[in-house]
């Protein structure tokens, strides 16, 4: 055998291993861009198949009319009959006996005291305060009487606070009924509690001297009025005035 077939022979031989070698080292560079082809194109097998699948379970679902409860149990399509006697109102009933609700008491303040003289009224100006000597709003009504005169309830209600001190005296708050309440000022020997009940009339404490927030105007009453927790003026819905 020449030297050249022998060359040729061998070359032939050694072809595929190199072919084998550069198609491995192809494989080995590009492993992770082949795999990740072959996720892309598995996923979007699944989802084919998924639309297909789903395609085929809308073709074979059969829609049914709804249809209420009162026309299951009519055997044909006539629409339902409007009795004329559906649409009148409510009739009453001549056996039932007629309840009258009871009338709604007006809110009307007794006096407070049995004795007095108006002192300084409601004014939502200023007016001259002798005790601080300044101008201020006056919100609420003065009854002028001798110290310890018995101060009353103007009108039924609840007892939602007391308080005691030198500036003001005893103070009562009083809740009564439609939101309205009343304050007692410049009081003393006051014995009542909170959650106590207490009618029109009833005694709840005395006029005193020595309360210092208006002690210039003298021993009085200083009566304030709430509505739905906005002072208002007392002698609107006071029962009479001066004596």
């Amino acid at each position: 055998m020449s030297k050249q077939t022998k060359r040729t022979k061998e070359k032939r031989q050694g072809a595929p291993n190199q072919t084998g070698v550069k198609v491995a080292q192809f494989f080995k560079k590009n492993i992770y861009v082949i795999l990740m082809i072959i996720c892309i194109l598995a996923i979007a097998t699944m989802i084919t198949l998924a639309v297909v699948l789903n395609n085929n379970n809308d073709s074979n679902t059969v829609l049914k009319p709804i249809v209420s409860g009162d026309e299951t149990n009519s055997g044909d399509d006539k629409p339902p009959v409007n009795n004329p006697d559906d649409n009148k109102p409510n009739e009453p009933d001549d056996n039932k006996p007629s309840v009258t609700p009871p009338e709604k008491e007006d809110f009307v303040m007794a006096n407070p005291l049995d004795e007095f003289t108006l002192g300084q009224i409601y004014s939502e100006e200023h007016v001259f305060n002798p005790t601080h000597n300044y101008w201020h709003p006056h919100e609420g009504l003065d009854f002028k009487a001798s110290p310890g005169s018995n101060v009353k309830c103007v009108f039924d209600g609840t007892v939602k606070e007391v308080t005691n001190d030198s500036y003001s005296g005893a103070t009562v708050t009083i809740e009564h009924q439609d939101g309205f309440a009343t304050v007692y000022k410049l009081l003393s020997d006051v014995t009542l509690k909170a959650g106590d009940k207490v009618s029109k009339g009833d005694v709840i404490g005395k006029v005193s001297d020595s309360a210092l927030e208006e002690i210039a105007d003298g021993a009085h009453l200083h009566l304030e009025l709430y509505k739905d927790g906005v002072k208002i003026n007392p002698m609107d819905y006071l029962l009479s005035g001066d004596k």
